[in-house]
């Protein structure tokens, strides 16, 4: 693709579409030559532009021009209908200040856009926003999270369209397939309707928020790591999508009509403007990602540093958005501890605070299903089934003898099985099965007084 980018004010005319500061929507990431391993450079193309600028974007396999579009909104066809002209003025932000006032006023801004539309709970609507915010910020960061929403269709295609609004160069879909990504790899953005998404799918969009990862397509590599929000439907069955913050779009019970006061062009425009300009300024800080939060699993972990790394000089939204993940990271921690991988880890745990040189996989597998039996379930594990699990959690075992398998339990196991433990069945467990004369459960319990 060729790109002529034209710079000059703006006419009387163009001004009306929206604010000076302009985007390519369809934003070029180049499809390298099969062979080729060079990445695209994490700058996006439009770092430079600055108010009063135009991106005029050809194509030499395109019949017509794409589009020239504006950031201050959604793509727009120039073969096709343009939008009424709207004269609302505007009122910017103020100049950035001490403590993070700037991006709490834009974080603010969106929350209450948000719930005013969609009527869902304040502390949903204030991790939208901050997921909003992110798109923005999106070549700078190492992990894209990705917005999975459930609950009831409408509510979630009117939380789609809200997005439109509030992110960077956004792009609504009806579905989703891999096929499309070759196409779809200009657009920055995507907001996807798919409520029969299926766990290959799932996994692929959980692979995308992994930057520098790549598509094999036809013989041409293919970089299609951006942010994205799917809508899964009301009670998916699918696996957990990596790297994601998931949300119900479901209104709050009795809730008041949407406003239609937080559609109108205007806000949405001076806003759009204020986070632009934001994000022109603060693009090397977010780079450096330097918030590094304690007390997350390692996944949770790394959505917090990408999300807070965006919010630059604003301690107390960062504060904020630990508090928001911190409770499903928990449940999602609880809900693996119920898992067979835990219980096996617990057995093998358990059984290494009997100062044993080794463990057989057949003793876990009698201690594992003396748990099943404790917990009141009928099925049994077999030593075949319990050495599967270990090796699937990264506890190899090997042969120790005419009798079996097992662990040998020298210090690097003995340590790596207490990882593995705290990873698997969360602190409260862990606690249970702790022994007071075990010094990797006493350092255990002194990093948790710590954090």
């Amino acid at each position: 693709m060729n790109e002529f980018v034209q710079n000059h004010q703006l006419t009387g005319e163009e001004s009306v579409l929206g604010t000076a500061a302009l985007d390519g929507a369809a934003c070029y990431a180049p499809t390298l030559p099969a062979g080729s391993s060079t990445p695209p450079t994490p700058e996006s193309s439009d770092s430079s532009e600055t108010q009063g600028s135009i991106r005029r974007v050809t194509d030499s396999t395109d019949a017509s021009p794409l589009t020239v579009n504006i950031e201050s909104g959604p793509a727009k066809d120039v073969n096709g209908p343009q939008p009424n002209e709207v004269r609302t003025p505007k009122k910017l932000l103020p100049p950035p200040s001490e403590n993070g006032s700037e991006m709490s006023e834009l974080h603010t801004q969106m929350k209450r856009i948000i719930a005013g539309r969609t009527n869902i709970p304040d502390n949903v609507s204030a991790l939208v926003a901050f997921w909003a915010i992110s798109t923005w910020f999106q070549e700078v960061l190492p992990v894209i999270p990705c917005l999975v929403i459930t609950g009831p269709a409408h509510e979630a295609m009117v939380l789609l369209r809200v997005l439109r609004d509030l992110c960077r160069t956004p792009t609504l879909l009806a579905g989703f397939r891999r096929a499309d990504l070759k196409d779809l790899n200009r657009h920055r953005t995507l907001l996807i309707s798919e409520p029969n998404l299926d766990n290959r799918t799932a996994a692929l969009l959980g692979n995308l928020t992994n930057r520098d990862f790549i598509l094999v397509e036809q013989g041409s590599y293919l970089y299609c790591a951006n942010s994205k929000a799917v809508y899964i439907g009301e009670d998916p069955a699918i696996n957990r999508i990596q790297h994601s913050l998931y949300i119900d779009a479901a209104a709050r019970p009795l809730a008041k009509p949407p406003d239609p006061g937080w559609s109108l062009p205007g806000p949405i425009d001076s806003l759009r403007q204020s986070i632009f300009e934001y994000r022109d300024r603060n693009m090397e800080e977010a780079r450096c990602l330097a918030f590094n939060p304690c007390g997350l699993s390692p996944e949770a972990h790394a959505m917090a540093n990408a999300l807070g790394s965006c919010l630059v000089d604003a301690t107390q939204l960062q504060t904020e958005l630990v508090a928001l993940l911190r409770p499903a990271d928990q449940q999602q921690i609880a809900d693996r501890s119920d898992g067979v991988e835990a219980l096996v880890v617990g057995a093998a745990l358990a059984l290494s605070h009997q100062d044993k040189g080794e463990v057989f996989v057949k003793e876990i597998a009698v201690e594992v299903n003396r748990l099943l039996v404790a917990r009141g379930e009928t099925r049994q594990l077999s030593p075949e089934k319990v050495g599967h699990k270990l090796k699937k959690v990264g506890m190899f075992t090997r042969r120790l003898s005419h009798a079996g398998n097992g662990l040998t339990l020298d210090q690097a196991t003995k340590i790596r099985l207490h990882e593995v433990a705290a990873a698997y069945r969360g602190e409260d467990s862990i606690q249970e099965d702790e022994n007071l004369h075990c010094p990797l459960c006493a350092k255990n319990e002194l990093l948790r007084k710590v954090m």
